[in-house]
């Protein structure tokens, strides 16, 4: 009987760990669309990836190697989505899905709004982002773009 209540303990202490854990992998991602949305470039690229970042989805893939690397990256990616109107980036929902205790998998659905709150094609975009926890704080390394429809499961 005492075992029984042990591994329940344990069962539950252990669920509750994960539990923190995708919170706060979702929270980071939820720092992140902050961060973006204010274009500090070089808090996103020390605070919140990890490099190297590996970037992938569409018909190709790169790696940001450095901090630097990471910085000129958005330093490119800005003038382009704002030529396109965009104003800021809205988060629709997340899905966490827990790979162990420092690793999370979060499939972020997402718009990009324009300065009147609408939408620029497509409405609705979506990037699974890699986290990982390193010295007790997540960091993203890597992130890929995919179809809308297809979300991946835990």
């Amino acid at each position: 009987m005492n075992t029984r209540i042990i591994a329940l303990l344990v069962f539950i202490s252990c669920s509750v760990a994960y539990a923190d854990n995708a919170d706060d992998a979702g929270a980071k991602i939820h720092e992140y669309f902050e961060v973006f949305n204010a274009r500090d470039i070089q808090k996103i690229a020390s605070e919140i990836y990890s490099t190297p970042v590996h970037v992938g989805g569409g018909t190709g893939h790169r790696v940001l190697a450095t901090p630097e690397a990471a910085a000129a990256n958005l330093a490119e990616l800005y003038p382009v989505i704002e030529a396109q109107g965009w104003h800021e980036s809205v988060i629709d929902n997340l899905k966490i899905c827990m790979a162990s205790d420092s690793l999370a998998l979060v499939d972020t659905r997402y718009s990009r709004l324009d300065s009147n709150g609408e939408p620029i094609a497509p409405a609705i975009r979506t990037n699974l982002y890699v986290l990982q926890s390193i010295d007790g704080e997540w960091r993203i390394v890597a992130f890929y773009g995919h179809d809308n429809d297809k979300r991946p499961g835990c």
